[in-house]
């Protein structure tokens, strides 16, 4: 006696193929048409940042400021003190309202 031949369902295999291929094509091109929009949205943005004349500030520039050392802006700081300085130009930065309340705080 032979053994029959064992039969291949038709669900093993790809059923429809163009329509699988169709589809992983869709997507590749859907991802590289977003990461090409992506691109050109952050070049925009940024190119406008850019143009908008933003500048990092430059610290070395800074050191040739006149900065008014007080024991107020200085605290807990001395006067004389290497970092009061420092203290000081972020105490100067605040808004008036942040410098009342940091004051405030300390009494």
């Amino acid at each position: 006696m032979t053994q029959p031949e064992p039969v291949i369902s038709a669900s093993e295999g790809i059923r429809f193929p163009r329509l699988y291929a169709a589809i992983k094509w869709i997507i590749i091109a859907s991802l590289t048409f977003l990461a090409l929009l992506a691109a050109a949205f952050w070049t925009l943005v940024l190119g406008e940042f850019s143009a908008s004349g933003f500048r990092a500030s430059n610290p070395v520039s800074g050191t040739g400021e006149n900065l008014a050392i007080t024991p107020e802006c200085a605290w807990p700081l001395g006067v004389n003190d290497h970092d009061a300085k420092t203290v000081c130009r972020m105490f100067y930065n605040l808004t008036p309202e942040q410098r009342a309340r940091v004051l405030a705080r300390r009494k």
